[in-house]
């Protein structure tokens, strides 16, 4: 089946045409998917037929887990095998920057009426923007759970017995696309992700300008690097977490640092740290001329140093922090392929939950495993490889 694939992916004329069919499947496929997540206490539509479809769906998420997780690891696969093709092709100048647009079009045009399957922040984003907006409260004053009895969504959020965790740059953000929702639940969703999306499309756009600033000749291959990861994927098209604003912001800043435009680089800088902390690890960076990797240096280390708090977890919308910067490094294949390996390991860590349906042990002990040991096996075979092709002497007299 392998080399069928690998002989049409070959052929000139059909190379696009069938990788857009392919993620036009896997990402139909992960938009199905999501709504076998949707919150039993939360009813999407009034119309009786569409909730007979919600519950079908819901069974499968809640009833039949193994099933789910079999799906799920299914889908992975699909996403993970055509990064991998993808970025091959792209490296081997098979398909160009509007091919890869294409794709990115078709991600979007599914993924974007995605349920967030995998986190209940988009709801906290979208009670935040309401609380501001029809409670005519501050966000920071007041607890949602202070709404119990007249605020329907308290059923299927998440910490609601804590103030509003997102900045006022956010939370400002969030409030348009709140009201363009016109107060219908799904339009607002739908709206909330369109922000988060804007903010995806954006990043890659960025990726793209600083590597053709740079003159590294693989623009196309950084912005693939960074489009097309599943954990990009899912985390900022389907979860839609704002850790992509955040990283547009930052990217912002260094292509207008490449421009000469000191002044307007940090202020791109203090509006990505007023979304989200973290780029503050970057400042160093504008000292040393905006070194990509340097800055990929500072993002790992803020996320070190976040995971070395008590009691904090990796959550698989971290690494969103850091691949970015993998993107601004294509010509350093073991860090995207390490990357690569960790975004795999940080997806998987859903697949415990998935099929026991709950966070308790041994689900822990699951999660730490399917993390590290995918990363160890990368960097093991990535060396062995190398000393592999050293060994060979007809390696070596091609050299």
């Amino acid at each position: 089946m392998a080399r069928v694939v690998w002989k049409i992916m070959k052929h000139e004329t059909g190379k696009l045409s069938f990788l857009l069919v392919l993620y036009a499947i896997v990402s139909l496929a992960l938009f199905l998917y999501s709504y076998t997540q949707v919150d039993l206490n939360l009813t999407l539509s009034r119309i009786s037929i569409w909730q007979a479809i919600q519950r079908s769906f819901q069974y499968i998420g809640y009833f039949q887990r193994p099933l789910s997780t079999g799906l799920y690891l299914t889908i992975l696969l699909g996403f993970f095998g055509l990064y991998a093709v993808t970025l091959l092709m792209i490296s081997r100048k098979a398909i160009g920057e509007q091919s890869l647009w294409k794709i990115i079009a078709v991600l979007v045009g599914f993924l974007l009426l995605s349920y967030p399957a995998f986190s209940a922040d988009m709801f906290n984003y979208m009670f935040t923007a309401k609380t501001v907006l029809v409670y005519h409260k501050n966000p920071y004053a007041v607890l949602p759970i202070q709404f119990s009895g007249v605020e329907p969504w308290l059923t299927f959020m998440r910490w609601i017995h804590l103030p509003s965790a997102y900045t006022p740059i956010w939370i400002g953000l969030t409030l348009p696309f709140y009201v363009l929702g016109f107060g219908y639940f799904l339009l607002v969703l739908w709206n909330m992700k369109l922000l988060v999306a804007g903010f995806y499309v954006v990043s890659v756009w960025l990726v793209g300008g600083i590597l053709e600033k740079v003159g590294d000749g693989r623009k196309v291959l950084g912005m693939a690097i960074l489009a097309l990861n599943p954990l990009i994927v899912i985390e900022s098209l389907v979860s839609a977490h704002n850790d992509i604003a955040m990283m547009a912001l930052a990217l912002g800043a260094c292509y207008v640092f490449f421009l000469k435009r000191r002044m307007g680089s940090w202020i791109f800088l203090s509006l990505s740290a007023g979304i989200k902390l973290m780029t503050v690890f970057l400042v160093p960076v504008f000292f040393t001329g905006w070194k990509r990797g340097w800055a990929l240096i500072a993002m790992i280390a803020a996320l070190t140093l976040v995971l070395l708090r008590p009691g904090r977890e990796f959550l698989p919308w971290y690494f969103v922090w850091v691949m970015p910067f993998v993107a601004l490094l294509p010509d350093r294949p073991l860090v995207t392929v390490v990357a690569t390996v960790m975004s795999l390991g940080l997806l998987l860590r859903y697949a415990p939950y998935l099929y026991l349906g709950h966070w308790n042990a041994p689900v822990p002990t699951i999660k730490w495993w399917v993390t590290i040991v995918p990363v160890g096996i990368s960097i093991i075979a990535f060396f062995f490889q190398r000393y592999a092709k050293r060994s060979d002497p007809k390696s070596n007299d091609q050299r």
